[in-house]
Formats: structure tokens, C-alpha cells, sequence
């Protein structure tokens, strides 16, 4: 079947970037008595928690979690599906890399035990920096390619999840349930067998930013909205909040005049732009501002029959009256 925006499958990337240990290996890790050991028992991101120790202990933790990790991916075995993921993306000619908090030593190590051919690009702990900074995901992206906004990363721990919303990629949660996580997800798999079926027979998923407008107003809402094309108030104070407003209700395409550029007061009426944006063209604020949230709604030039009203306030009204 096939998938059109604003709907949304894996299947439609043009990267993938693929967590370790728990996505394609299985190395059944216990940070849990380290954790006990240095932390109380606390819950926190070890690598940089270590921070925070005496350079000693420091040593400890970091010869302690080599060991440990190197323990696990001796008895490595792969996760059910991993074969035929990397069978798929073979066969697609997708390129794919490997992102993971572990030392790369053991992600070789593991690699050879549970028979996978790691691809070219291995970013481990080792290299830095650590998901869920973007930049893990963005060197990755870099290095195989593809630009950020249509690769796809696949994890099973939240930080995979934060890693690509920040870094403004496609985020997908294999072998875990977890409904704190999932909300951060475009799309949720009990295993990665699961997703490797959906990748022979994709089916139109909504995506994480119209999830909630879906729940709310329905599939259908969401379907008639996207084929509304509306022109921007270009002299409106409000125009961003305006844009956000109609990008958030589904609309799913916006014109703005080639020539028009951010005023000062467009900036004063926006809090979050930095000033450095003033003057420049729209075209670029806008695709800056709408790129992270809503990455397919269509910004193009100049104007379109339907008009949307200067205030961000009367957005809905006018959406409404288009689609009745």
C-alpha cells in the first residue's frame, strides 16, 4: 500500500540509524548493581553521572562498565528480526549506521558472537558525543548521507526517542512497552521482528505530531485538512503563531510571498526567534521554525485562493469554514 503525507511509515526513510545492544544485539546488560555500587541505586546516565565522581572512582565505574559490557557481548546472541532488518535495508539500499551508548569494543565483540556485519559507520560511546545529544544522531546522519529529517532512528531505550525529536528525525521504540516512551515515538513495535513485517507491507501510520490532533478530531479531519493550500498574512505581527496554528490543525500546505522578510515586529510578536532572523526571507524563518514540529507541511512561494486570517486566535475559524 502506499504511504502519502501527512501519513507516515518507516519504510519511507532514506536512512536508518540503528541502536545496539537491545535492537540488533542481545547482551541481557544489568547496570543495576553498578548503578547500587556508585549511585545509591539511582536511575541515571552512568557515562555522565561518572562525571561527578572522584577521579579515582571515576576510573572504577568506567573499568567496571568495560567489563561488564564485554561480559554481555561474549554471550551475544541477535535479536529476533535483526538478520532480516539488515537483510531489507540490503535489498532497499538504504544506508544505515550503528549509534550506541556502549564501548566499541563490545559492540564488535557482540557483533562476531551474535553473527552481524556491522556497516561502515559505528559511532560508540568511545567517539562521543552520547544520545540523547543530537549531535550522536547527526554525525550519523552525516556520515551515511542522508539529511537528518528523513532518517530514521530505531531504539528501544528513551533516549534513542529524545535523541531524534531533538535532532529532527523519525524515531521508532522496538522490543520494549513503555507509554512514557511511546508518546516520543512516531511509531511502537512489541519486537523488531514486528517491525520488520510492517517494512514488506507498510500501512499509512500517523505520525507523532498529528497524533494527538488525530485522537482528537479523526482520521478524516486530519485527511481533509492537509489539502488545504492557504497564503500567509506576510504583514501580520502574528504570521509564525499564525503558521503554527494552521500547521497544528493539519493544514498542509503554506504560501508566502518570495519577497517578504521577517520585520522587527514579526520577531517582537515571537519570542522564541533570535534576533539575528530579522530580515530574512520568510521562506527560510518559516521552514526554520515549522521544519522541526510539523517536517512535511509544504512552505512554497507566493500566494493561494484561500487567505488565513492575521490573528493566530481566528486560525481554527477559517479552517473550519474551508472544510464544511
Amino acid at each position: 500500500m502506499a504511504v502519502a503525507a501527512p501519513f507516515w511509515h518507516p519504510s519511507m526513510a532514506r536512512g536508518f540509524i540503528l541502536d545496539w545492544d537491545g535492537v540488533l544485539a542481545d547482551t541481557k546488560l544489568d547496570f543495576g548493581p553498578i548503578r547500587a555500587k556508585y549511585f545509591k541505586g539511582e536511575r541515571v546516565p552512568l557515562v555522565e553521572a561518572a562525571d561527578m565522581l572522584e577521579r579515582d572512582r571515576r576510573a572504577d565505574l568506567e573499568r567496571e562498565l568495560y567489563e561488564l559490557e564485554m561480559e554481555g557481548a561474549r554471550k551475544a546472541t541477535p535479536v529476533q528480526g535483526a538478520h532480516e532488518l539488515l537483510e531489507w535495508l540490503e535489498m532497499c539500499k538504504v544506508p544505515w549506521a550503528v549509534v550506541s551508548r556502549n564501548c566499541r569494543d563490545s559492540i564488535f565483540e557482540a557483533a562476531k558472537r551474535s553473527g552481524i556485519t556491522l556497516p561502515g559507520v559505528v559511532l560508540s560511546r568511545d567517539e562521543g558525543p552520547l544520545k540523547p545529544d543530537p549531535q550522536a544522531l547527526w554525525s550519523a546522519a552525516g556520515a551515511i548521507g542522508v539529511e537528518p529529517s528523513l532518517c530514521l532512528m530505531v531504539g528501544d531505550f528513551i533516549y534513542d526517542l529524545y535523541g531524534a525529536r531533538r535532532a529532527g528525525m523519525r524515531a521508532v521504540l522496538v522490543e520494549r512497552s513503555n507509554p512514557d516512551w511511546e508518546r516520543w515515538a512516531d511509531a511502537s513495535y512489541g519486537h523488531l521482528a514486528d517491525l520488520v513485517a510492517s517494512l514488506g507491507a507498510p500501512e499509512p501510520l500517523v505520525p507523532w505530531e498529528y497524533r494527538e490532533l488525530e485522537r482528537e478530531r479523526g482520521r478524516g479531519w486530519l485527511e481533509r485538512a492537509w489539502e488545504i493550500e492557504a497564503a500567509l498574512p506576510e504583514t501580520s505581527p502574528e504570521i509564525l503563531s499564525v503558521a503554527l496554528a494552521a500547521a497544528g490543525l493539519g493544514v498542509g500546505g503554506l504560501r508566502v510571498d518570495s519577497k517578504a522578510k521577517l520585520s522587527l515586529e514579526q520577531w517582537e510578536e515571537t519570542p522564541f526567534l533570535p534576533l539575528s532572523l530579522v530580515d530574512r526571507p520568510l521562506l527560510s524563518v518559516l521552514a526554520q521554525v515549522l521544519g522541526e514540529r510539523y517536517p512535511q507541511v509544504m512552505i512554497s512561494r507566493d500566494g493561494a485562493p484561500l487567505e488565513l486570517p492575521p490573528r493566530a486566535g481566528m486560525v481554527e475559524e477559517a479552517v473550519l469554514s474551508w472544510m464544511n
